[in-house]
C-alpha cells in the first residue's frame, strides 16, 4: 500500500483455497490473504482500449510515455510544518496527492508524491518506484520525477531508467492478471533526499460497463504520511457515492467549471503495518470507497449480465450434463457429481486479464482448456446444475472481509471471491467450485463463515446471510489409553474426525508434505503432552462416506507413562489439546487493539482410561461449564471402577476479541486451562489393599497415642505410616519396575529412619536391580553404608550418584563425611570448599561446621577457614549457632537455647548440637565431655538424623 498505488479496479476473485497449515488441527490462526502492497484502488468507465501517446510525446516503452501533467490538475505542495511534526522514521511520506477525473475518453488518476530518506534503512524503499498497469485498458503516462538534495533539483525523468516488469505476483495462486509494473531504481539516492515524482494511468476496464469504481487507502506503508489529497473531479450528473472509514479524512464537495469536485484529505496519518492478528474490518478505517453504483441491486444486475454471458449452453455442455444425468437420477446426487466434476476435473487456474477481472470465461472454454478461477467455475457449476433442473445462482462473496462486505459501497469491489447458490430440497447450499479437496454429499460441502453475498441476479436488493461458522461441527476427538495391567506399557489410539474446512486441510497437507513431514504434524501436539509415547505405526487416514470429514486414526504405545511422586499416587497426564488450540492467545500481554480469533466452532474431545483391573472404589461423576461471549466450554467427569472418562466441548462464538474485554478473557482462559490439561490420579493399591491400608494405619494412630510404638519423633512416626502403605504397593503388582525402584528406594529411606539399617539396605539393594541408573537410589545407599560405617561403599556409591546426577549436592556431603570419618581429612576439607564455592551452601552453615572440623583434624587453622563462611541473612537460621560455637562466639548454654523451636526443645536440633559440640570437645583434647555430648547426641532417640549413626561410631570409637 504505496504511495505508486494506482487504482485495479478488480476482484481477486480467482482465490484458491490455500493449503492452509500443513495438516489438520494445524493451523490454529485463520490464515489472512496478505494485504499486497500495492492495495487494489479502481478505474472505470467504459471507453475505448488504450490512447496512443500524445503528440510530441518520448515513447520508448510500450504503454509508457514521458508527458506534462494534465493541465486540469491542480499541483498540492508539501506542507512543510506538517512535515516537521512527523516522528522520525526511515522513510517519511509529505506528500501523496491523488487525482481522478472521469473524462469520456477515459478516466486519467494523477499520482503525486513526495518522499524523504531520514535514514540509510530507507534508502532502499526510497529509492524504489513501481507502478502497476494493466495494457489491456491502460496506458501510463510518467510526468515527473526529481531528487532535492537541500534547494538542489536533479531531474531524474528519463524512459531509459524505466523497466518494464511481467511480474505476475499472484502466480503462485495459480492467477495470471497481465498487469505490467514499470519500475525505476534511482541512482545516488542520500540520507536527507527528497524524491518528488508524478505519473497518470488513463484507461478504464470496460468489465464494469461505465460505472466508475475505486478504492483508495488513506496511510501509507512506505512511512509516516504528512499529506494524503484525494481530488475526484466528475460531472455533475453522475452520482459518486462514498464511504470514508476514518473520521480523520476531512470530505468537501463543490461544482464548479462544469465539474462537481469532491476533496478527501487526511492529515498526520502513522505508517501503515499489516497485522495478521487485527479483524479484516479494521482496515476498512484506513479506506475510501468510491461507486457509482446506487445500490446492491445495481450490482447484482450487472453481476448477471457477466455472469449470462458465460453460462451459455453447447452440444459439449450438455454432454456433461447428459453424463452427470447417466448416472444420478436424484437431484442431491446430480448436484453431488456436478460439484465433483467442476471441483476436480476442471483445475483451479485463473486468467484475469483486462475485462477478465471480472468476467467469466464461457463454460465451453473452461471445459475446452479444463482449468479456471472461481467465476469461471461458479458459472460452470450453475450451468451445468441449471442443465440439470437444479436453480443455481453465481454468488458474490469476500473472502476477507465476510460479513463486513455489508458495510461498504455497493460495488463490485466489496468482494474477492465468487461460489454458487444452489436450491436443493427448499434449502439454499452455498457451493464454492475451487475446494478440490472436498467430499460427500453436497449438504455437507456448504461454505461458512463467508458472512454475507450477493446473488448475480437481477432484482436482488439485499446481500444475503451465509451460514455462520460458530454452529459448524469442527473436529471430534477420541484418545483411549488402555491398561490391560498397570505395571506394563499400556497403548494409546488417537482418533480425530475432521469435519468441513478441517477435513480439506488435512487432505490438503496429505496431497502436498512428505510423508514424513504430514506424520510430524498431525503427531506432534500429543508427543508434547505424552513425550513417552512410541509411535507405532504411521497414521491411518479414512474417508467418512457422504460427509465432508475423514478420520485421522494414531497408535502409541505408552512407554513410561505412569509417575509415582513421593510414592502415594500414579500419576498421568492428559490434555484435550483439540481444544487449548483455538483458545490460545497469540500472547500474554494486554493489547491495544481487537484479536482476530481462531476458527469458530464446535470442537470435542474426549480422554478415556481403560483399566484391566479395579482401579476406583465407586463410581462418580461432576460437571463444569463455563460460559461467556467468547466461548463455551462445557466438562464431563465419569470414573466408573475400571474406567475414567474426560469429556469436553468448546464452542468457539466470539470472532473477534476487543481490547477492553482482554483480561477479563485471559481470565476466563486462567480458570479454565486446568480442566483442560492436567494429572490423573490412579491409586497404586487395589480398593481391598487400600481399606487394609487405612485399618493398619489407624491401629499405628491409637498405638502411638497410647505411647505403645516407642517411636520419640513425628518423623519416626510417618515413616511406620509410610512402611504400611509402601508394603501394600509393593505386593499390589501396579508398578513397573522403575516406579518399584522408587517404592523400594522409599521402603529403604524410611526403614534408615527407623535405625533398620540392614533392612534398609536390603530394600535398597532390590531397588539398584531393578534400576541400576537411579542416582537417587545411589545416594540413598551411601548414605546408608555411612551409617553403618562402611565409609568405601559410602564413597563408591556417592561417586556413582554423582556421574549420574553432577548436579545433586547431597552426594558431595556424603563422600566428604565418609573421607572425614575414614581419615581423609585432606580430600574431606577439599570436597567442602568445592561445596561452599555455592553461595546457597555457606548460607546453609553446615558445610563450614564440617570444613572447620576437617581442617583443624589437619592441624589447620579451622577460623582461618571459615572467616569469610558467613550467611547472608541478618538472621541466619538453624545450624549458624553451631557455626558460631565453633568459632567461639557463642557459649554451649547459649547454642542449646537456640535450638528450641519456638519455645519447645527440638530433639534433631539437639541431637546435631551435642554431636558438634563432642567433635570440637575432641579437637579441644576433652575426651570426658566429648563422651557426656555424644551419650547426650544419642539420648535423644533422633535415629533418623545422619549426627545421630556419626555419634554412634565416635562413641564406639571412644569406648574402644
Amino acid at each position: 500500500m504505496n504511495d505508486a498505488a494506482m487504482g485495479r479496479a478488480r476482484w481477486p476473485v480467482a482465490m484458491k483455497a490455500a493449503t492452509w497449515a500443513a495438516a489438520a488441527g494445524l493451523a490454529w490462526t485463520l490464515a489472512l490473504p496478505a494485504v499486497a502492497q500495492n492495495t487494489p484502488a479502481a478505474p472505470a468507465a467504459k471507453t475505448k482500449p488504450a490512447s496512443p501517446a500524445r503528440p510530441g510525446a518520448k515513447a520508448a516503452l510500450p504503454g509508457v510515455t514521458l508527458e506534462k501533467a494534465p493541465a486540469w490538475v491542480q499541483p498540492l505542495t508539501v506542507d512543510e510544518a506538517l512535515s516537521a511534526s512527523l516522528p522520525a522514521a526511515p522513510l517519511q511520506v509529505l506528500l501523496v496527492d491523488r487525482q481522478t477525473r472521469l473524462e469520456p475518453r477515459g478516466t486519467v488518476r494523477f499520482i503525486h508524491a513526495v518522499r524523504k530518506v531520514g535514514d540509510t534503512a530507507g534508502l532502499q524503499r526510497g529509492a524504489q518506484i513501481e507502478l502497476e498497469f494493466d495494457p489491456a485498458y491502460q496506458r501510463l503516462a510518467l510526468h515527473q520525477l526529481l531528487v532535492w538534495r537541500g534547494t538542489q533539483r536533479i531531474d531524474k525523468l528519463d524512459l531509459k531508467r524505466v523497466t518494464l516488469l511481467h511480474r505476475e505476483k499472484q502466480l503462485e495462486r495459480q492467477m495470471v492478471d497481465g498487469r505490467m509494473t514499470a519500475s525505476i531504481v534511482l541512482d545516488d539516492l542520500r540520507v536527507g533526499d527528497r524524491i518528488e515524482w508524478a505519473a497518470s494511468l488513463i484507461g478504464d476496464n470496460p468489465v464494469f460497463g461505465g460505472r466508475f469504481v475505486d478504492t483508495e487507502w488513506t496511510r501509507s506503508e512506505l512511512g509516516p504520511t504528512g499529506q494524503m489529497s484525494l481530488r475526484l473531479l466528475a460531472a455533475p450528473e453522475r452520482n459518486i457515492r462514498h464511504r470514508v472509514g476514518d473520521p480523520a479524512v476531512e470530505v468537501s464537495s463543490q461544482v464548479r467549471e462544469g465539474w462537481r469536485e469532491t476533496l478527501f484529505r487526511r492529515k498526520g496519518a502513522s505508517q501503515f503495518h499489516f497485522d495478521p492478528q487485527l479483524p479484516s474490518q479494521l482496515y476498512l478505517q484506513d479506506q475510501i470507497d468510491l461507486s457509482e453504483f446506487a445500490d446492491w441491486a445495481e450490482v447484482a444486475a450487472w453481476a448477471e449480465q457477466l455472469f449470462a454471458k458465460a453460462m451459455v449452453r453447447t452440444p459439449e455442455v450438455d454432454a456433461v450434463i447428459e453424463g452427470i444425468r447417466r448416472q444420478a437420477s436424484t437431484p442431491a446426487e446430480q448436484v453431488r457429481l456436478a460439484l465433483d466434476f467442476v471441483q476436480r476435473d476442471v483445475r483451479y487456474f485463473g486468467t484475469e486479464i483486462g475485462a477478465n477481472s471480472h468476467q467469466p470465461a464461457t463454460a465451453e472454454q473452461v471445459l475446452r482448456q479444463r482449468f479456471g478461477d472461481c467465476k469461471d467455475k461458479s458459472a460452470l457449476l450453475a450451468t451445468l446444475l441449471g442443465g440439470l433442473g437444479v436453480q443455481a445462482t453465481p454468488a458474490l462473496v469476500s473472502n476477507y472481509y465476510h460479513q463486513h462486505a455489508a458495510t461498504r459501497l455497493p460495488s463490485p469491489l466489496a468482494f474477492d471471491h465468487a461460489i454458487a447458490a444452489v436450491q436443493l430440497d427448499g434449502k439454499t447450499l452455498w457451493l464454492d467450485g475451487t475446494r478440490s479437496q472436498q467430499t460427500g454429499a453436497a449438504t455437507e460441502r456448504q461454505s461458512v463463515g463467508l458472512g454475507r453475498g450477493l446473488l448475480a441476479r437481477a432484482g436482488t436488493a439485499e446481500l444475503a446471510t451465509l451460514p455462520a461458522p460458530q454452529q459448524a461441527l469442527r473436529s471430534v476427538t477420541v484418545d483411549t489409553f488402555d491398561f490391560p495391567k498397570l505395571a506394563e506399557e499400556g497403548t494409546l489410539t488417537s482418533v480425530t474426525t475432521y469435519h468441513g474446512d478441517m477435513a480439506e486441510w488435512v487432505r490438503d497437507a496429505k496431497a502436498n508434505l512428505s510423508a514424513a513431514d504430514f506424520e510430524k504434524a498431525v503427531i506432534g501436539d500429543l508427543l508434547r503432552v505424552y513425550p513417552s509415547l512410541v509411535q507405532n505405526g504411521p497414521p491411518e487416514l479414512m474417508e467418512l462416506a457422504d460427509r465432508n470429514a475423514l478420520n485421522v486414526t494414531l497408535r502409541f504405545r505408552t512407554g513410561a507413562f505412569w509417575r509415582f511422586p513421593e510414592q502415594r499416587l500414579l500419576v498421568g497426564d492428559f490434555a484435550l489439546m483439540s481444544l487449548v488450540m483455538p483458545l490460545r492467545l497469540p500472547d500474554q500481554n494486554p493489547r491495544t487493539q481487537p484479536l482476530r480469533m481462531s476458527l469458530p466452532g464446535i470442537y470435542r474431545h474426549s480422554v478415556r482410561y481403560q483399566f484391566g483391573e479395579e482401579v476406583f472404589a465407586q463410581a462418580s461423576n461432576s460437571r463444569f461449564d463455563e460460559v461467556n461471549k467468547q466461548f463455551e466450554l462445557h466438562m464431563r467427569y465419569e470414573s466408573l471402577p475400571r474406567e475414567q472418562r474426560i469429556e469436553g466441548e468448546l464452542i468457539q462464538v466470539g470472532e473477534v476479541l476487543e481490547a477492553a474485554d482482554w483480561t477479563r478473557h485471559r481470565d476466563a482462559l486462567n480458570k479454565i486451562w486446568p480442566r483442560l490439561g492436567n494429572s490423573l490420579s490412579v491409586p497404586a493399591v487395589s480398593p481391598a489393599q487400600a481399606d487394609k491400608v487405612r485399618a493398619e494405619q489407624n491401629a499405628l494412630v491409637e498405638s502411638g497415642r497410647s505411647g505403645k510404638l516407642g517411636l520419640v519423633t513425628r518423623d519416626q512416626f510417618q515413616a511406620r505410616l509410610r512402611l504400611v502403605a509402601l508394603e501394600q504397593q509393593l505386593a499390589a503388582g501396579r508398578l513397573s519396575p522403575k516406579l518399584r525402584a522408587e517404592a523400594l528406594l522409599a521402603q529403604g529411606v524410611q526403614l534408615d529412619h527407623l535405625g533398620r539399617r540392614t533392612e534398609a539396605l536390603a530394600a535398597m539393594k532390590q531397588a539398584l536391580a531393578l534400576d541400576a541408573e537411579n542416582a537417587g537410589v545411589h545416594a540413598a545407599l551411601a548414605v546408608n553404608a555411612l551409617m553403618r560405617q562402611q565409609d568405601a561403599d559410602a564413597v563408591s556409591h556417592a561417586e556413582q550418584a554423582l556421574k549420574l546426577a553432577p548436579s545433586d549436592v547431597a552426594p558431595r556431603y556424603t563422600r566428604a563425611w565418609a573421607r572425614y570419618f575414614a581419615g581423609d581429612w585432606a580430600a574431606s576439607r577439599d570436597e567442602l570448599k568445592s561445596v561452599l564455592e555455592a553461595r546457597a551452601e555457606v548460607d546453609r552453615s553446615y558445610g563450614a561446621i564440617w570444613l572447620y572440623l576437617a581442617s583443624r583434624r589437619l592441624g589447620e587453622d579451622g577460623l582461618g577457614a571459615i572467616a569469610k563462611l558467613q550467611p547472608a541473612a541478618s538472621r541466619p537460621d538453624w545450624p549458624y549457632p553451631v557455626l558460631q560455637l565453633m568459632q567461639g562466639q557463642q557459649t554451649f548454654d547459649a547454642a542449646l537455647a537456640a535450638s528450641r523451636d519456638a519455645g519447645q526443645p527440638d530433639r534433631g536440633r539437639e541431637c546435631e548440637l551435642y554431636f558438634y559440640a563432642a567433635q570440637k570437645a575432641l579437637l579441644d583434647g576433652d575426651k570426658a565431655q566429648a563422651r557426656r555430648y555424644l551419650e547426650k547426641s544419642l539420648a535423644t532417640g533422633v535415629v533418623e538424623f545422619n549426627e545421630y549413626a556419626m555419634a554412634q561410631r565416635e562413641l564406639q570409637k571412644l569406648n574402644r
